[in-house]
């Protein structure tokens, strides 16, 4: 298990290339950079496949899709929690709320750390050149418009801020979006977010990295409900340069429990996902299962969304 989970972080983090440079410096590549923030978002969303673009009225989905705060009279917001493996964690919180009956407010902050890392060069040793640790910082705000009482759209507009061992990067980045209902039962949506430049993390007195792209995915899908307990989803999702299929499901047994299952198709470490709901008046408390495979264990989300 920490050999996996060495392997898999170190891929994210620094490689050093080349010899040393002006006061030392050596030339850096970063492999995978943001890569906390690529991991899905959302108890409710990641239990379901993260197949999320059609969802509407919920404060989390908006970081699939702008326009999903549209139908979010009240003020809704939502804290989540979650647990990669040994030392990975992600903290959330997501607000919504209507500012008329057509325009409606959204933003959030995602923050993900990974603590302990051990640092190596090209060369494989036995013990680490030290230990380290990450972090990953997203900002998010926007507006979502109804145009009409069947079609929305929405925009926002953040930064991205990476830190690992002292050097530092930030870009600004774009989510677009747009929601349809074609009847009670049929919702579609499409979504492209982390639209931006490509950045580079640097440190005094030392050379920058190579060019960083952001985490930019293409999304399209549908969902639909079904006697108003169960619900099935589909995104069709181009990301990291591969197409994905998203697949999910929920079904509402009681007022105050739900359960969901989900399925995504392309990814080298994860498939199948679950979870359930519990809610209570104006909370709701959202759990997901998510297993890895390649020996890498299970993530598990947490998010407590409340309603004022």
């Amino acid at each position: 298990m920490k050999y996996h989970l060495t392997t898999l972080v170190l891929l994210t983090i620094i490689s050093v290339l080349g010899s040393a440079g002006p006061l030392g410096a050596q030339d850096l590549e970063v492999v995978d950079g943001l890569f906390m923030l690529k991991n899905d978002h959302g108890a409710r969303a990641s239990a379901m496949g993260a197949a999320s673009a059609a969802i509407i009225a919920d404060a989390n989905a908006i970081v699939y899709n702008p326009a999903a705060a549209v139908g979010l009279d009240k003020f809704t917001a939502s804290f989540g929690h979650t647990v990669h493996w040994e030392n990975i964690r992600m903290e959330s919180a997501f607000f919504g709320t209507g500012l008329t009956p057509r325009l409606y407010l959204h933003g959030g902050i995602r923050y993900g750390a990974a603590d302990k890392i051990e640092k190596r060069g090209i060369v494989p040793t036995e013990e680490p050149e030290a230990i380290i640790d990450a972090h990953d910082i997203s900002f998010k705000a926007g507006l979502a418009y109804r145009i009409s009482p069947r079609v929305s759209a929405g925009a926002a507009m953040g930064w991205f801020l990476e830190e690992i061992e002292g050097y530092r990067g930030s870009a600004f980045n774009v989510d677009l979006g747009a929601q349809a209902s074609i009847n009670e039962q049929l919702d579609l949506g499409a979504a492209v977010t982390n639209l931006g430049s490509a950045f580079t993390i640097t440190k005094a007195s030392q050379r920058g990295s190579n060019d960083i792209p952001l985490p930019t995915a293409y999304r399209v899908g549908g969902s639909y409900l079904y006697r108003t307990y169960y619900r099935g989803v589909m995104d069709l999702v181009y990301f990291d340069d591969v197409f994905h299929v998203h697949l999910g499901a929920e079904a509402q047994l009681h007022e105050m429990l739900g359960i969901r299952a989900g399925y995504m198709s392309g990814y080298d470490t994860k498939n199948f996902t679950a979870g359930a709901s519990f809610g209570y008046r104006n909370i709701i408390v959202d759990y997901a299962f998510v297993p890895f495979t390649s020996n890498l264990g299970t993530s598990h989300l947490f998010n407590v969304t409340f309603t004022l």
